[in-house]
């Protein structure tokens, strides 16, 4: 099965799916620009990327627009999972950088 996702991803065929994967990872890019910069997300927007599986898709694409790697990408992506869910036991944070005594207490 890998073989074969291999040869699929180096193919001709996958032209097509690569493009769509750095298109959705540029937009994942620019979202992230637009919140540092101040710029509101769109209500359905917002309703989209808390999707778990648009997460997977938006992050996945994001790595490949900056690796060109599908399985790094999606390495990357199953890793960010994997802490979230399995590692810090679904405990999460409000914002991205908690104060000390927030990480002392997860």
């Amino acid at each position: 099965m890998v073989t074969d996702l291999h040869e699929w991803l180096h193919s001709s065929k996958s032209k097509y799916v690569r493009n769509i994967l750095k298109i959705i990872g540029a937009y994942g890019i620019v979202v992230v620009f637009a919140q540092d910069v101040g710029i509101k997300t769109g209500c359905k927007q917002a309703k989209v990327v808390h999707n778990p599986y648009a997460q997977t898709l938006i992050f996945t694409a994001v790595a490949y627009s900056v690796t060109d790697d599908f399985y790094q990408s999606l390495s990357g992506t199953l890793i960010y999972f994997a802490f979230k869910y399995i590692i810090s036991s679904k405990t999460v944070h409000d914002v991205c950088f908690p104060t000390e005594r927030e990480i002392k207490e997860c």
